[in-house]
């Protein structure tokens, strides 16, 4: 859905996404996901997430890898994520991100993430997710962390979900997103997507099996050409 998903945020992704939308979570979710960006070795990603419903509220886990044995940047995290009445879900995420370069000191930080997700009438939501308002740890002389600010609104259907995002980051400017989600049938669900700036075309297919999904995205570049996303989701319990 070309990642305008702060509206959505109806899995185990909204970890780091949004964790206003942790809530949303029925049972116990666990997510991978893998690709190489641009088909490069080089810019292998790897994440793995994960939701636990309590009583007390909605925990997640989280862990993000990209780069190799030359560059690597890693980010790890914890979130939670409570309903306020029927209609409010509010969210907060904590995340240690570490920098590393071959021959070159490393670098880290420690950033604080929130999110809310609002249900409206006719079937509508309204998201937003602010990164990074809290600064609380900094080592290193590479760290970058924006304030980046995305707002959304999703309205879900039967089977059609449609949703549209606006991302604010303080140095490169606004990116809209817009993003379907069809259930093609009761197992089959096919996605689309469009970003801009940069520009980008994602189609995507999903499979349900009892617990468990399979997702598969592709996204375009007019330059950079074409990456493939693949992604397994188990719930229990």
């Amino acid at each position: 859905m070309a990642g305008a998903f702060v509206a959505v945020a109806d899995d185990a992704e909204a970890t780091f996404l949004n964790p206003g939308g942790t809530p949303q979570v029925g049972r116990f979710a666990l997510t991978s996901h893998y690709t190489r960006l641009f088909g490069l070795k080089e810019l292998a990603q790897v994440s793995v997430s994960g939701v636990a419903p309590t009583a007390l509220g909605h925990f997640g886990l989280f862990y993000h890898g990209l780069g190799s044995s030359l560059y690597r940047e890693g980010v790890f995290g914890l979130s939670y994520g409570r309903s306020i009445g029927r209609r409010f879900h509010a969210g907060l995420t904590l995340r240690r991100m570490s920098l590393a370069v071959r021959n070159y000191e490393g670098a880290s930080a420690v950033a604080m993430d929130a999110g809310v997700l609002i249900d409206l009438p006719y079937q509508l939501r309204l998201g937003a997710m602010a990164h990074a308002v809290a600064l609380l740890k900094e080592s290193g002389t590479a760290t970058e962390n924006p304030r980046i600010i995305q707002a959304g609104l999703s309205r879900t259907g039967d089977r059609l979900t449609v949703s549209f995002q606006l991302d604010r980051h303080p140095r490169h400017g606004y990116t809209t997103r817009v993003g379907q989600e069809f259930h093609l049938a009761e197992l089959v669900t096919i996605r689309a997507g469009l970003t801009t700036d940069p520009s980008l075309f994602y189609v995507g297919l999903g499979l349900e099996k009892g617990r468990v999904k399979t997702d598969y995205a592709l996204s375009s570049h007019s330059l950079l050409g074409i990456t493939h996303r693949f992604s397994v989701t188990m719930e229990f319990g």
